[in-house]
């Protein structure tokens, strides 16, 4: 398994809420259509403003051929919640404890 792990900051820390719901509703469904999707992860540091989302990909196929598609949905929710994309960067699963 792969993960694209994308690092922001918000312009609003406040308004963390209402850019999760943006992210549910509008960001999330194009995400999960992509072929090798396994899943994702919002973290988010109220005070500062800074957050990560991470997905995951069924392999390293699927996670370079996401790339383009990707980053265009990443674009658009950044420009959509006011925030900034500080870093992108892809790894390869270690390990993993989720269920």
């Amino acid at each position: 398994m792969y993960a694209r792990v994308s690092t922001y900051e918000g312009a609003y820390p406040e308004d963390y809420d209402s850019g999760l719901d943006a992210l549910r509703s509008e960001v999330l469904p194009g995400i999960q259509a992509l072929r090798g999707y396994r899943g994702s992860l919002s973290l988010v540091e109220r005070s500062t403003g800074r957050s990560v989302s991470i997905t995951f990909w069924a392999d390293e196929e699927a996670l370079v051929a996401t790339r383009q598609a990707v980053e265009q949905i990443r674009e658009r929710a950044a420009a959509t919640s006011g925030s900034r994309i500080l870093d992108v960067t892809e790894y390869e699963v270690g390990y993993s404890d989720l269920p």
